[in-house]
């Protein structure tokens, strides 16, 4: 079993590199109509986060996690993960 009181353990901070990822995505499209290359910057800043989370999920699967803060962390990153995947792929 995975020890949750590892010094090694996940914690929000393990989630914010990907959710820093997608801030940009969210901020452009909230604030200006995106042009092409933003789009197409836009999937690699959104594989970069996949990336990252796969990361993430790594160290909360070899040494569990924290705090609930870090699951609530975790829930915000893959929710703005998931709508920034239906919003690319349906321009």
């Amino acid at each position: 079993m995975t020890d949750t009181l590892s010094s090694r353990a996940a914690t929000e901070g393990t989630w914010a590199l990907p959710l820093l990822a997608l801030a940009p995505l969210a901020l452009v499209r909230l604030f200006t109509e995106p042009s092409t290359p933003w789009l197409a910057a836009s999937w690699g800043l959104l594989a970069l986060s996949a990336v990252l989370m796969a990361v993430g999920w790594s160290t909360v699967l070899r040494h569990g996690t924290r705090t609930g803060g870090a699951w609530a962390t975790c829930l915000l990153v893959h929710g703005a993960f998931v709508w920034n995947v239906i919003v690319l792929v349906r321009q």
